[in-house]
């Protein structure tokens, strides 16, 4: 950790009176990151240094991954403290926007977004990896229903006789336990600091928005969205002036060394060498006291006949930790 991201994460500390943990994963084509199980271990270890503490702030930016790692990451960050927050400089889509229903707060400024968390599938069919959405196929069914005008049960079973032609029965199996998953899963956050009986409605809607509401996979949640329309209220707290720019001072420092602002140019990062030795930075996992880095170090290779280029790994993708130095 460089000294000014520290210093930039004491200063959001004690304007949030909380310990601040960043977990950062890059969006950078074609080297991204994701949300997986991988980091649960690397999370403990940031947690025990930690020790238990009132509240913890997860200052959180990534597009999703694997949605079996957001359930044991947000039960064990909450084995530390009484508070939970997430804070969203930018991006905290898919699999992050269901860190941040376990959150007391979401802390969100202007540039946040959540997304819908409603589950895509990818299947090996003849070959090649196709995405389903249950949400396609659930729409499907409705456009031969509600729009065409099929009501009758033979025909609405010709329908989804055609559909199984085209998906295989297996797959809708699949993708219907996966929808059914995540609204258990988004649920069962939510809980976790919605525990009164007069937020039940408050969650019902959260779930239902989140899942099959908002019609598309890729639709960005801006804050007053959050707040109003998908049922979050008071859980969102719009960031202060103060707390908008320390927030934005940290991402744009991780930004810098994840370089998400920059296309990844191998010509140009090869500076007409035979060969160039680089590491991309893909993901952190930081605090005060403890550092989680992962990198991927890659080789650049320029054929000075053919002026052709090629990228080769340059070592074993992986994780390092450093304790900070106070």
């Amino acid at each position: 950790m460089n000294k000014l991201i520290h210093g930039q994460i004491s200063s959001l500390e004690k304007s949030r009176g909380s310990r601040v943990i960043t977990y950062l994963t890059s969006d950078r084509a074609p080297f991204p990151a994701q949300i997986a199980l991988d980091v649960l271990p690397l999370f403990y270890q940031t947690l025990q240094s930690i020790k238990k503490t009132k509240k913890i702030s997860l200052f959180l930016f990534s597009t999703g991954g694997n949605l079996d790692a957001p359930w044991p990451l947000v039960n064990m960050i909450r084995e530390y403290c009484d508070e939970f927050e997430v804070i969203i400089p930018f991006k905290a889509l898919s699999a992050a926007t269901l860190i941040a229903l376990g959150a007391n707060k979401i802390v969100m400024t202007p540039l946040s977004q959540l997304s819908p968390i409603d589950p895509e599938g990818t299947f090996l069919m003849e070959g090649k990896q196709e995405n389903y959405s249950v949400e396609d196929v659930v729409s499907y069914i409705e456009f031969a229903k509600d729009k065409v005008g099929i009501a009758e049960s033979q025909p609405l079973s010709e329908v989804l006789r055609l559909l199984a032609q085209e998906i295989k029965p297996h797959i809708l199996g699949s993708l219907n336990r996966t929808h059914m998953r995540i609204r258990h899963l988004a649920k069962s956050m939510l809980e976790m600091h919605l525990k009164d009986p007069k937020y039940d409605k408050d969650l019902v809607a959260i779930v239902n928005n989140l899942t099959q509401l908002l019609g598309s996979h890729n639709h960005l949640i801006q804050r007053r969205e959050a707040r109003d329309a998908i049922g979050f209220r008071d859980i969102i707290e719009f960031a202060d002036e103060d707390t908008e720019k320390k927030v934005g001072d940290i991402f744009s420092e991780y930004a810098k060394s994840m370089e998400l602002d920059q296309p990844f140019d191998p010509i140009k990062l090869s500076n007409n060498e035979p060969q160039k030795d680089i590491i991309i930075y893909r993901a952190y996992i930081e605090s005060l006291d403890i550092s989680h880095v992962f990198s991927s170090p890659m080789k650049i290779l320029l054929d000075a006949a053919t002026k052709q280029i090629n990228i080769q790994p340059g070592g074993p993708d992986a994780w390092s930790t450093v304790k900070v130095e106070k």
